[in-house]
């Protein structure tokens, strides 16, 4: 049984560095590693390394068949009390790819095996120190760029999204196992399961459930970073503004109209939050096939964005083509915000009459800049964070999806819970109300892996780096 296996890999990244982290998990982790220890370092006859105390560091040399490897330190975790809940060594090693290499041939030559991806974090979900949504959050520790990516998922692996799907199938469980008992009693027609309070029960949880499912747009945000589309007139500036906001020629700026006719897209770091930019096509009248493929994909972006900046130039466009864009953009999204480039070639009057037209069509106020200005454009990133982060601060107290197959799992649970709704409207009988009831309490226990995951794990860990 490949679980009963002692596995060895690399935990550190790979490449050349100060040092390297070689982690050792499974029964016989403690014995692979004597054999590899001198007699005069931690191992001696009558003192082995299971001897040692656990989360305890020791300094030693190991061999090989051909002598001294490296000098490491290694860290004790017993049984129960590792991160795999099985007896493990983490090797700190010096960072050599040659040494690295050789340590873990040493271990293979007497035992070991190379971890699958993501095969420590198994083991530990398997032996029950994570549930499955605390797993997948290592992985998005890992991979988080930024910090309230890595504050969600701090609080998923801390166990807090977890403990509320756990009350949720608790109370779910309770009162399934009440209809249930009323089977077993069909014949003396008693009620053990109040129908009004089932009812009044389904409704918060399916109200939960709703909720749940909307913060996953916010949450897969904050995770993969909020979209931001810069739309607009050819030669409005969206292409210059791009360049300035990320500081570097990313995109072709020129006069000719239409030079943009496909998507760009890049990510803008933000103290603590990431942006995700996308030039798109400037909005017209098309020329072309293929420009009419970039204006449409630009209209798609939209309805996929976050929000939507829409530039105008001030000096040359008109307010009828500027008023029937932003109609075309409301319509596809409610966030749009206006950006009005080339204010230092516009005068006061000018300026005055934008604002008129943002605030008719019920827009925030726009912003005024240059979009070569460096400074402006910083002001403005500036504002653009403070508009993304607005309304965020009373969330860190609530629970935020970021992982599309939770998602799933809880709108599947919704539709069950509304199933039960109706059939109470429609006296249901006992046994098919405990049948939704049962199918909402698997779709919750799926995602913290209570029940029925084996088809689901391979899927999950296999995204996991190697040493995880």
């Amino acid at each position: 049984m490949r679980n009963a296996d002692t596995i060895v890999a690399r935990a550190s990244a790979a490449g050349i560095g100060a040092i390297a982290i070689i982690r050792v998990s499974g029964p016989d982790a403690f014995l692979f590693t004597d054999t590899l220890l001198d007699s005069g370092s931690v191992k001696s006859p009558t003192r082995r390394t299971s001897d040692l105390n656990s989360h305890t560091s020791h300094l030693c040399t190991l061999y090989d068949a051909d002598g001294a490897m490296d000098e490491a330190l290694i860290t004790l975790f017993k049984d129960g009390k590792s991160y795999t809940g099985e007896n493990t060594v983490e090797i700190s090693l010096h960072g050599s790819e040659y040494i690295v290499g050789r340590v873990l041939k040493a271990f293979i030559c007497i035992g070991a095996r190379l971890a699958d991806p993501g095969e420590f974090t198994q083991r530990a979900f398997m032996h029950g120190k994570l549930d499955l949504a605390q797993a997948e959050a290592v992985a998005d520790i890992i991979a988080s760029e930024h910090k309230m990516a890595h504050n969600l998922a701090f609080k998923q692996l801390k166990g807090g999204f977890s403990s509320d799907i756990s009350q949720l199938r608790d109370r779910l469980l309770h009162f399934t196992s009440l209809i249930e008992l009323e089977l077993d009693f069909a014949e003396e027609d008693v009620e053990f399961a109040s129908r009004k309070d089932l009812r009044i029960l389904v409704e918060k949880i399916k109200a939960e459930m709703d909720a749940l499912c909307c913060s996953f747009a916010l949450g897969n945000a904050i995770k993969k970073g909020f979209a931001l589309v810069l739309a607009g007139r050819p030669n409005a500036g969206k292409s210059t503004l791009f360049n300035t906001m990320l500081n570097e020629d990313r995109a072709i700026v020129s006069d000719i109209a239409g030079t943009t006719r496909d998507a760009i897209e890049t990510q803008l770091f933000m103290d603590g939050m990431v942006l995700r930019l996308i030039d798109t096509a400037g909005i017209r009248e098309a020329n072309d096939v293929i420009e009419k493929e970039g204006i449409a994909r630009t209209f798609a972006h939209v309805e996929k964005s976050g929000a939507t900046l829409y530039t105008i130039d001030m000096v040359h466009c008109s307010f009828e083509d500027a008023r029937s864009d932003l109609h075309s953009l409301l319509s596809r999204t409610s966030r749009v915000w206006m950006v009005c480039n080339k204010k230092d070639l516009a005068n006061e009057s000018i300026c005055s009459q934008w604002l008129e037209l943002a605030l008719g069509l019920g827009l925030p106020e726009p912003w005024f800049l240059s979009a070569i200005d460096s400074q402006e454009v910083e002001a403005l990133k500036n504002h653009l964070q403070h508009r993304f982060l607005q309304g965020m601060e009373g969330l860190a107290d609530q629970t935020i999806v970021t992982n599309l197959r939770h998602a799933k799992s809880l709108e599947d649970c919704g539709i069950e819970m509304q199933a039960v709704l109706h059939g109470l409207d429609s006296e249901l009988t006992g046994d098919l109300l405990a049948f939704h009831l049962r199918r909402g309490i698997s779709f919750l226990s799926g995602i913290t892996g209570e029940i029925g995951v084996d088809e689901i794990l391979g899927s999950i860990f296999s995204k996991f780096c190697i040493g995880k």
